[in-house]
């Protein structure tokens, strides 16, 4: 099926984002992204196109980046991210938590047609020491149920 644009708009004053992303746990380490340059390290995913819809486009964005087809995972956060940079930035991500495929070695990180993502490992533990965005996310991720949660991380103020 064809889809169309990221939804994703910005003005001088604001920008808005629809994400997606995978909490994608083994051995009690939740995989990690960056991409060169950026400076901070994220869950991977990535933008939802109009027509899309939110595990379709973590499935695309997964394999776009990771090179491999993942399960579709259990739909675990609604994260609303409001925060100032140059302007307002409003972000709503669909995050899911998924397990990485048993039959995929965990050094498998680097068959995406991405360029410039790089992709590690990271305990609970090691999380808050790294460079982090969004960074109220991280003990939410230490948190997770079995049920669907919603986050407000509002930081216009910080």
């Amino acid at each position: 099926m064809m889809t169309g644009q990221d939804i994703s708009w910005r003005t001088p004053a604001e920008t808005f984002n629809l994400r997606v992303a995978a909490v994608i746990d083994r051995d009690h380490k939740v995989l990690l992204c960056t991409v060169d340059g950026l400076g901070y390290w994220f869950l991977p995913g990535g933008r939802v196109r109009f027509g899309e819809s939110a595990q379709l486009a973590l499935s695309r964005e997964l394999t776009e980046e990771l090179g491999h087809q993942f399960p579709a995972g259990r739909l675990a956060l609604v994260v609303e991210n409001i925060y100032r940079d140059s302007s307002l930035q409003h972000e709503v991500g669909f995050y899911y938590s998924l397990a990485w495929p048993a039959g995929l070695a965990d050094s498998d990180l680097g068959g995406g047609a991405e360029p410039g993502h790089s992709f590690r490992w990271a305990a609970a533990s090691e999380r808050s020491s790294l460079r982090f965005e969004p960074v109220g996310l991280v003990p939410v991720l230490q948190e997770l149920g079995d049920d669907v949660r919603h986050v407000l991380l509002d930081r216009r103020a910080a």
